[in-house]
């Protein structure tokens, strides 16, 4: 293993950072003008500039294992003129977990003001604090030694002073503010308040102009009882007082100019009181006890807790020094404490790196050249060696980023070398941390060895943040860098594994050469310690270019040169003779066989009847017509030929094992995916050229291979194999190669498979049968016929050879000819080819030949037996429901027909095919009477063949239950609706699943009803509301952008969308009254999630009242919208408030209240409203030359006379309308059949008369002589007909002729006699006007 900057972490907004912070994209250095901080657990990255802060938090990535952080929260501080100066990430441990993991993370920001803000990681801020005013130059924690019961410090650094709050003061602040926020008790525009939380202040102790740049504490341990009399007698000279106990003291490390690197110590704020201090104490307190007594004065009472005083900071201490060193000339820039506080590492303005021992305060170590330097301390323990006891010693090393370089140097520490040195970018940040978890106290790691131990939150110490590709690599350094070159026995391994693995790069991927395998064998035997022999193990399981031969020869070699006895190393060893049994046997399968001549041949495979129909039908299934194509000699073989085999293909071959057991290898069962392509590489190349079974056992048998394992492999690889046949007997000759196989590892197995009680289930083959019910190829119902005759001949072979045999009586032999393992085979056989049949014809997606309805994308699904089985028992419907749709098939197809007299018709059908597939399909006709059944019935009009009619009636055969006509409906709208949901432009759905609606037959009418209350309400309710509060609102069809915003389709699409619903609703109507519906389901399907048609017919009926309701608002919206009217609040006019209000209640749920008979008002309006729309219906006829089309016309009065039944109004006014306007727009033949059918009343005597003066109106302007015979009949027809000319009004008639050539007198001799008879009747005024009116007719006529 090798020194590496490994890719830990992707920052994806960062771009977006830098655009808020507004530095240009153009600025690579732009990093150096933020602050930063990172978490030391490496879940939150924190930047600040200016006023302005952000903070990235990490979130899920499928891609990798590093973490992706997104940009979480982003915000600027109170005040505008504050700045922030410093940054820190403080994770926050658990309080009641034992596992010390983080819960959230405080970021601590220092400002130039002085004050500390504390934020969580969401960006709400918690509470603030100023303990000195001055810039802060850092907030720094300081986490407890390992194996101590101290506490965390977290220290404030200024210029002139410390500031140190103890881990238990502030911690429980932080979570009290922390748990205020959540429980929302604030409110949005306060933030949370806290006490002051105590802190102790620190001074540094400056007699010249001194300066401070950085300051962190080292260490804050109770010294020696030795070193602090010699510290005292220094610091104090002759008259120090030294006490018993030393007081506990944090060594500080300032550096700075004047002096350029301090040594101080920070006392605690008390002292150890002698015995006489103590006694003075109680006699004073006792004496003003005794006196409170005498004269009568009660003793002072104790301060209550609302009375006392908030904590308040101590007094100022000086820091005492220690030592100081002093260059005029030196500035100390940055200042880096490496765990544990006994070293140091300072930089300088001179282009300097100073390695410092902070316990004796003297410089170790001097690195020049370092300009702007950047260093961080990593720890680094000895790897623990498997099956090794080792003494887990630990390391530091050092690593410097030189930001003018651009390069990253690793020093071993204290007199060791450069190590490494890596190229990295010129403008990115390397990040220290020096901390842990707050509240995570050092005594939890005493317990080295416990699982809580391991469980601890990884710290990462050394981070480097790159701006180039937004990445945050860490650097990884091995432990045996820190060993010395000339004594190490690991430090050569590893250089010979380097030129290992130099040798496997420069070899090619396919042949070779014997002499680089010798070459790379003896550096494998040069390996001499076994941290390095693991190592180069795991780096070979990891290459991508492992080839069986050079992993072979390895292994070899760790075997032809074991290691001394005094490395216990039994565990590698067992490994590597597991690894070489693998890769021997691995080897020995794949290279080439030839059977020898005294290898007896394969037996055929003798099959019964029930499966030679079994295996023909699923060759018919899977048969696509590309055959036919190909010549006869060229068929596609089962396998091609390996002549190198894959590498990543042999690396998957090694990771299916458990190599760790010494008495052998085992499958590991987590690894099954792998399992298939495993197989298909390990036995391809012995299953192609021949079947050498006496050698296949010897190599089973030096490989340790159980043969159970072994044949779970063998099934894989034949359920892995592509089904590809021509015929019946070429499946007949695979068997039988199975059969042969299976029948050699039971003989490997020996007496084990028979080792279970008489008339029980098999252990061993229950674990076959188990596997195979997740098969989901074809071929796992060939595997199941092969095994079940095994298992047959075996038993039966077993039952002839007892010496029971001569005991049984004929009758027992008559009766006794099955076993309970053999009942279970033919349950398994029955299912597997149930579920063969539905995957062969569902995993083929066909169109039918006349394809009606939209396309849906289809999906082949999941055919295997323990899907379909545990999926429900809706299971089989679904994906036929969606195969039929897919299909496109039309709906009217699916329902089951029976017609004996068509059965003649076959024979001409099956003629249109060719002849190769007729033959076939006849010998299976007559073998197998379900496809007898699979034949559809055809009309007598010939109609061409239809494959997937075909291919259902098969399928009905094995689910007929689950496919009935009804139940394949009721998913098939289903599917439909949903899809329309999805997309409510598409309205070509919605008609297929109507489609659909409209083939249910009676028996299924309470099918049909559940599914239209599941329709309704999962589908068409919100989008029909939306649709009305709408046009409630604009009071007409709605523009096509306020469609698409609310309704997500045009408005040229809403009155096909209402008629469509309404349709719909019709539907739901029809199926009210229904007789009460049964499901049956097939008995191998089990439970699981509930069918559709089962949740269809648990729904409660709809309400008569509220889907005649829904009906009506709809046909009102879809004459409004078709017609485009105008009508303020057309809900309101034409409703009432209860029913808008039972608009928006459940249509299947009975309303708490009465609707209301509608009163007069409310009447006429919907009258008007009914009249208005027959105006309306005249546009919808149209003349071509002599043809007249009505029928638009005549349908939707129809609608317009339904809805006046629903609302019960009369409808003599909307018939009269219609006459009327028919003589209006000049239909008057139409209109005339039409006046036989309603009453003739004064009012439409009036409206006819008025039509008949407009015409006369017309006509008398085609001439002079026209209206002075009109003028001439009387005064009283003048001025009726000079009124006329007024401008219309509400009630008036507009015809629709404008000419003079466009009146017929004779019409209008036949309207004034129709206009007569409804005026006579009544003895009406205007019967002058009439008899004045028609002798003017009388005079144009002649």
């Amino acid at each position: 293993m090798a020194c590496e900057v490994k890719h830990c972490g992707e920052i994806r907004d960062f771009k977006k950072v830098q655009e808020y912070f507004g530095l240009g994209h153009a600025d690579d250095n732009w990093l150096n003008a933020i602050n930063h901080a990172i978490s030391p657990t490496g879940e939150l990255i924190a930047l600040a500039q200016g006023e302005k802060l952000a903070f990235l938090s990490t979130c899920w990535n499928s891609h990798g294992r590093g973490n992706t952080y997104v940009l979480g929260w982003c915000g600027e501080l109170e005040d505008p003129n504050q700045i922030v100066t410093s940054l820190t990430c403080l994770p926050i441990a658990q309080s009641k977990s034992s596992d010390r993991s983080i819960e959230w993370t405080c970021v601590a920001v220092g400002l130039v003001s002085g004050m500390v803000i504390f934020y969580t990681d969401m960006g709400v801020k918690l509470f603030s604090q100023c303990c000195q005013e001055d810039p802060v130059i850092g907030v720094k924690l300081q986490s407890p030694p390992r194996n101590s019961e101290a506490d965390s410090l977290l220290y404030i650094v200024y210029s002139r002073c410390m500031c140190f709050i103890q881990g238990q003061d502030i911690l429980p602040t932080l979570s009290n503010c922390r748990h205020n926020v959540q429980r929302g008790a604030l409110e949005r525009s306060s933030y949370p308040t806290a006490d002051v939380v105590p802190f102790q202040k620190y001074k540094f102790k400056q007699e010249r102009e001194g300066v401070i740049n950085d300051a962190a504490i080292s260490s804050t341990q109770r010294p020696p009882t030795y070193d602090y009399i010699v510290q005292q007698s220094i610091g104090l000279g002759y008259f120090a007082k030294v006490h018993a106990t030393p007081p506990r003291s944090a060594q500080v490390l300032a550096a700075g100019a004047e002096p350029y690197l301090g040594f101080f110590h920070a006392e605690e704020g008390y002292k150890t009181m002698s015995i006489g201090e103590v006694a003075k104490d109680v006699i004073g307190i006792a004496y003003k006890n005794l006196l409170g007594g005498i004269f009568r004065r009660a003793p002072e009472p104790l301060p209550s807790p609302e009375e006392s005083p908030l904590p308040v900071p101590t007094k100022e201490a000086p820091m005492r020094i220690r030592c100081r060193l002093y260059d005029g000339k030196r500035d100390g820039l940055t200042l880096a404490v490496a765990p544990g506080g006994r070293l140091a590492v300072v930089t300088d303005n001179l282009d300097r790196v100073m390695l410092v021992d902070t316990q004796q305060a003297i410089i170790l170590r001097v690195w020049k050249g370092y300009r702007d330097a950047q260093c961080a301390f990593v720890p680094v323990k000895e790897r623990s060696v498997r099956g090794i006891i080792t003494h887990k010693r630990r390391t530091l090393f050092l690593v410097v980023y030189s930001s003018r370089l651009g390069v990253l140097d690793i020093w071993a520490l204290q007199n060791g070398p450069k190590v490494a040195a890596f190229n990295v970018s010129k403008n990115g940040q390397l990040i220290y941390n020096n901390h842990g978890a707050l509240g995570a106290s050092g005594g939890a790691g005493a317990i080295g060895s416990s699982s809580q131990s391991r469980k601890a939150p990884v710290i990462n110490h050394c981070l480097f943040l790159d701006p180039i590709d937004g990445s945050l690599k860490e650097v990884h350094i091995p432990f045996h860098y820190a060993l010395s070159e000339t004594s190490s026995q690991s430090s050569r391994d590893i250089h010979m594994l380097r030129r290992l693995r130099n040798q496997m790069r420069s070899l090619n991927h396919g042949d070779t050469p014997e002499a680089q395998l010798e070459e790379i064998g003896e550096l494998a035997r040069e390996l001499q310690t076994l941290e390095v022999r693991q190592q180069c193990l795991e780096m070979l399981l990891k290459s991508k270019k492992l080839q069986p031969r050079l992993f072979q020869g390895i292994i070899d070699a760790f075997i032809d040169k074991p290691l001394s006895d005094e490395i216990p190393s039994k565990d590698f060893v067992d490994q590597i003779e597991n690894y070489k049994r693998l890769t021997d046997l691995y080897l020995a399968l794949s290279q080439d066989n030839k059977r020898d001549d005294n290898e007896p041949p394969v037996d055929h495979l003798d099959l019964s009847d029930a499966d030679h129909v079994t295996i023909n039908k699923l060759v018919l299934l899977l048969d696509d017509g590309s055959e036919n194509e190909k010549p006869a000699s060229t068929r596609e073989v089962s396998f091609q030929l390996h002549g190198e085999h894959k590498t990543e293909e042999f690396v998957d071959y090694l990771s299916i094992f458990d190599i760790d057991s010494p008495d052998g290898i085992r499958l590991l069962p987590e690894r099954a995916d792998k399992f298939g392509a495993v197989s298909i590489d390990l036995f391809s190349q012995f299953f192609s050229q021949g079947l050498c079974f006496r050698q296949f056992k010897e190599w089973i048998n030096q490989a340790c291979l159980p043969s159970r394992d072994l044949l779970t492999l063998v099934i894989w690889f034949w359920l892995e194999k592509p089904f590809k046949y021509n015929n019946c007997d070429e499946v007949v000759d695979d068997m039988s190669r199975i059969a042969a196989m299976v029948k050699t590892i039971c003989e490997l197995a020996g007496e084990h498979i028979h080792d279970y009680a008489y008339n029980a289930i098999s252990p061993w083959w229950q674990e076959v049968r188990e596997l195979l019910l997740e098969s989901k190829q074809f071929s796992g119902l060939l595997v199941a016929i092969v095994c079940k005759t095994v298992a047959s001949n075996l038993w039966r072979n077993r039952k002839e050879g007892s010496c029971d045999e001569s005991s049984q009586t004929e009758e027992e032999e008559c009766w006794e000819r099955i076993s309970h393992d053999e009942a279970q085979w033919g349950l398994l056989t029955g299912k597997l080819e149930d579920v063969a049949v539905l995957g062969a014809i569902l995993g083929k997606p066909l169109t039918c030949r006349n394809p009606e309805g939209p396309e849906m994308a289809y999906e082949p699904p999941d055919c295997s037996l323990k899907s379909i089985v545990s999926s429900g028992k809706g299971i089989v419907t679904e994906l036929t429901a969606k195969w039929l749709i897919s299909a496109q098939l039309h709906p009217s197809k699916i329902l089951e027909i029976t017609a004996p007299e068509n059965e003649l018709n076959e024979e001409g059908k099956t003629k249109t095919k060719d002849q190769p597939k007729a033959e076939l399909l006849s010998e299976e006709s007559e073998s197998d009477p379900e496809l007898e059944v699979g034949k559809e019935v055809q009309d007598p009009s010939n109609e061409p063949f239809e494959p997937i009619l075909e291919r259902l009636a098969l399928l009905r055969a094995h689910f007929p239950f689950s496919l009935e006509s009804g139940v394949l409906l009721s998913l098939m709208s289903w599917q439909y609706m949903v899809q329309w949901s999805k997309q409510l432009s598409s309205l070509d759905h919605m008609r297929a699943a109507l489609l659909c609606l409209n083939q249910f037959r009676k028996p299924d009418l309470a099918l049909k009803h559940g599914v239209c209350c599941m329709l309704w309400n999962a589908t068409l309710k919100f989008p029909l509301q939306a649709t009305a509060k709408l046009m409630q609102k604009v009071g007409r069809l709605p523009v096509d952008k306020m469609c698409q915003q609310d309704l997500e389709m045009s408005a040229g699409k809403v009155p096909e969308f209402l008629e469509l619903s309404l349709e719909f609703l019709q539907h739901f109507t029809s199926s009210l009254e229904h007789d009460k519906r049964e499901l049956q389901f097939e008995q191998s399907l089990s439970e699981g999630a509930l069918p559709l048609q089962f949740l269809a017919l648990q729904q409660h009926h709809a309400m008569p009242s509220l889907l005649r309701l829904q009906t009506e608002l709809c046909m009102v919206l879809h004459f409004v919208a078709f017609f485009q009217l105008r009508m303020t609040k057309p809900l309101t006019m034409l409703f009432d408030a209860m029913g808008n209000k039972a608009l928006l209640a459940d249509i299947n749920k009975e309303l708490p209240y009465l609707l209301p008979a509608p009163d007069l008002v409310l009447q006429q309006q919907r009258t008007d409203f009914l009249c208005r729309v027959v105006t309306a219906t005249m546009d919808l006829i149209r003349e071509d030359l002599e043809q007249l089309y009505i029928l638009d016309h005549v349908f939707y009065m129809a609608k317009i006379c339904t809805l006046a039944d629903s609302w019960e109004v009369d409808k003599l006014p909307v018939l009269r309308r219609q006459v009327v306007e028919l003589y209006a727009f000049g239909y008057d033949a139409e209109a005339q059949e039409l006046l036989h059918d309603i009453s003739e009343d004064e009012e439409l005597g009036r409206l006819l008369l008025e039509i008949a003066g407009r015409r006369l109106n017309l006509y008398a302007e085609s001439s002079q002589s026209t209206f002075l015979k009109i003028a001439s009949v009387g005064h009283q027809l003048l001025a009726y007909l000079d009124n006329l000319k007024e401008p219309l009004t509400e009630h008036s008639v507009q015809i629709a002729a404008t000419k003079p050539d466009e009146i017929d007198v004779a019409a209008l001799d036949k309207l004034l006699s129709s206009a007569y008879k409804c005026l006579c009747r009544h003895e009406s005024k205007q019967l002058s006007i009439i008899a004045q009116m028609y002798s003017a007719v009388r005079i144009l006529q002649n």
